[in-house]
């Protein structure tokens, strides 16, 4: 109810404001504040523009492709008792497992960076926890910026992608199970359920520009359900 009461009275009487008067002509506007709280789509917005013309700035003149790493259904149970265990082994699985792929010789052979965004719902408001990782074609090498050479893989029903999401499942799986037993005690049947099925680990399209990586995450910066963390 605060929260809702806060995005009402935004930029309003109730929360104050301050007067501007024009020095030439003595115009006046009244500007109302703003309630500042996180869910306010008045005041994200503001935010999330900040935050895109601030990240476009540290573009890197390569492609980038969009790899989403989704935790299976059996680990709902646990995710709801031990959410930041849970998740924080999920973000370092995933950075781990895109580093093993990006120094392997046969791609990239270089240190590379990733931009990785929580969200832990699906369409139909499900727990869903799944990452949502941004990563370029390119990386460092011996103190310079390394080009990817292949610029990706091909495939003749799934076009471009970066790594080759099958195997990319069977080494993510097996570094998350790693991270997680490491803080959390995961029961022997919910152990034998995610070690006899596959995971998902979904490869999508390179995006036409890096802009266009830039306008995907800013609808999402800002929202209350996302958490992000970029590494490098």
């Amino acid at each position: 109810m605060r929260t809702l009461q806060a995005i009402k009275d935004c930029r309003t009487a109730k929360l104050g404001g301050h007067k501007s008067q024009c020095g030439c002509c003595d115009h006046e506007q009244i500007s109302y504040n703003s309630c500042r709280n996180r869910h306010c789509p008045k005041c994200q917005a503001t935010n999330r523009e900040r935050w895109i013309a601030g990240r476009e700035a540290e573009l890197l003149p390569v492609p980038y492709y969009h790899i989403v790493f989704t935790l299976p259904d059996s680990l709902n149970p646990l995710a709801l008792k031990q959410p930041v265990q849970v998740y924080n082994a999920l973000f370092k699985a995933a950075w781990l497992t895109i580093q093993q792929f990006a120094s392997d010789p046969k791609y990239l052979n270089a240190k590379t960076g990733m931009t990785s965004i929580l969200h832990t719902w699906g369409q139909q408001l499900s727990l869903h926890p799944h990452l949502h990782c941004i990563v370029p074609a390119g990386g460092v090498k011996d103190d310079a910026w390394k080009y990817v050479e292949q610029k990706g893989k091909v495939s003749s029903r799934k076009g471009n992608y970066l790594y080759p999401k099958c195997a990319l499942s069977k080494v993510f799986r097996a570094i998350y199970m790693r991270e997680l037993r490491k803080n959390v005690t995961v029961p022997q049947d919910i152990a034998k359920k995610l070690f006899n099925r596959d995971w998902v680990v979904y490869a999508k399209q390179p995006f036409k520009t890096p802009e266009t990586v830039i306008e995907y995450l800013g609808r999402y910066t800002h929202s209350p359900r996302w958490i992000i963390k970029v590494v490098a």
